[in-house]
């Protein structure tokens, strides 16, 4: 009888025991990678859980939806619209608290780094279900607008208004149960550019009768602008998520034999960028204020041009291309300061952009060829055999 074998390295062989269960590990085919896993830590499949999960909530949501209607005393519930209690904003409503609460009770439950303190466990797990839910409400609010002009006028009675609550709930409820399940560093730099660039935009749009732009980038975050608070929030709650994404990133560096001080160094740059962009949102331009906000701003730009001056001695493996790309960034920082403060071509709030974008782009691409420093020190060479 013909036996087949996997040879692989001793150093493989060293951490695949880890994960071994009685020496036995599960393997399987998945968007075309091949998973070694433990059977049984593995065995319980993510989707299954979102959907034992969002059952209890879903049907709660339902009752207390079917309740709130019949207590009305409407014999009809309006599908969208703030005249009565709709299907749309208790769907909004209960889809949030239960999500933020579901995310929360999900992410504590689900397997953790036990190196981690406790204080970071609940920074994440804080920042990560405000972050989520905050989107899906977002997402919700986009939804139902297009819904409300769909089908203006609409209504139901209050049996079939609470089960059409119940069926937009468990449905918010699923993904954001799901993606508490699913938490990975992609998932984070995803989530990390969508809040930042969403409300930052939402900002723009929200003071475009304010001609923000003759001002400059920060009256975003000022008293004088409509809604400051949402601009300041999205840069607290971006360095928030970069802190998580520096956790998680370097949790796995420390796993690998390229862990080094250097490393440690980089780390600390990070948690320092993270904190001066919170900075930048605690601290508005105005009032006694101002000197804190732009020492932070300017703060920030200039770790990012340190970390760039020398990241080849920080970073020795760091590809040639990114090497390259990251010297056209800072040529880029110091041509945009010039073209502003030397011969005032550029407005100041064409250079805050301008400097802003080029610096964010920057660390988070840095982070992925970190990553990919980190996936190239966990490859090894196997071979198949016959015998």
């Amino acid at each position: 009888m013909t036996k087949n074998y996997l040879e692989i390295p001793e150093e493989l062989y060293n951490k695949l025991s880890d994960y071994a269960e009685n020496d036995q590990l599960s393997i399987r085919l998945e968007n075309q990678q091949i998973l070694l896993e433990n059977p049984k830590i593995n065995h319980t499949n993510k989707q299954n859980l979102a959907l034992h999960y969002f059952i209890v909530p879903s049907l709660a949501s339902g009752i207390i939806a079917l309740l709130i209607f019949l207590s009305t005393n409407h014999p009809q519930i309006a599908f969208t619209g703030s005249r009565h209690l709709s299907v749309a904003s208790l769907s909004i409503i209960l889809s949030t608290l239960f999500g933020f609460l579901g995310f929360i009770w999900t992410y504590l439950r689900k397997s953790c780094d036990l190196s981690k303190s406790k204080f970071k466990i609940f920074r994440e797990t804080l920042t990560l279900s405000v972050a989520y839910t905050s989107i899906s409400f977002a997402v919700q609010i986009i939804f139902w607008y297009i819904i409300g002009k769909t089908f203006s006028g609409v209504t139901f009675d209050p049996f079939t208004a609470g089960f059409l609550v119940l069926v937009f709930v468990g449905i918010i409820f699923y993904f954001l149960i799901s993606a508490a399940l699913s938490i990975t560093l992609p998932n984070l730099i995803l989530l990390l550019f969508t809040t930042f660039i969403g409300g930052i935009l939402v900002s723009m749009a929200t003071n475009n009768q304010k001609d923000w732009w003759q001002h400059n980038f920060s009256f975003l975050g000022t008293g004088e602008a409509t809604q400051h608070w949402q601009f300041n929030i999205t840069l607290i709650f971006s360095a928030l998520i970069l802190l998580t994404i520096t956790d998680f990133l370097f949790a796995e560096f420390s796993k690998s034999s390229l862990y080094n001080y250097k490393f440690k160094i980089i780390r600390v740059f990070y948690i320092l960028i993270a904190l001066l962009i919170a900075f930048v949102g605690i601290f508005p331009a105005q009032s006694w204020t101002m000197p804190i906000h732009n020492n932070s701003a300017f703060g920030l730009v200039a770790v990012v041009l340190i970390m760039i001056i020398f990241l080849k001695w920080l970073v020795p493996t760091i590809s040639k291309e990114f090497l390259a790309l990251s010297w056209t960034a800072l040529i880029a920082l110091i041509l945009s300061a010039v073209a502003f403060m030397g011969i005032h071509y550029l407005s100041l709030t064409v250079f805050e952009i301008i400097a802003f974008a080029i610096a964010f782009t920057w660390l988070v691409m840095f982070i992925n060829s970190l990553r990919g420093i980190i996936q190239e020190g966990n490859e090894w060479q196997v071979k198949l055999l016959q015998k």
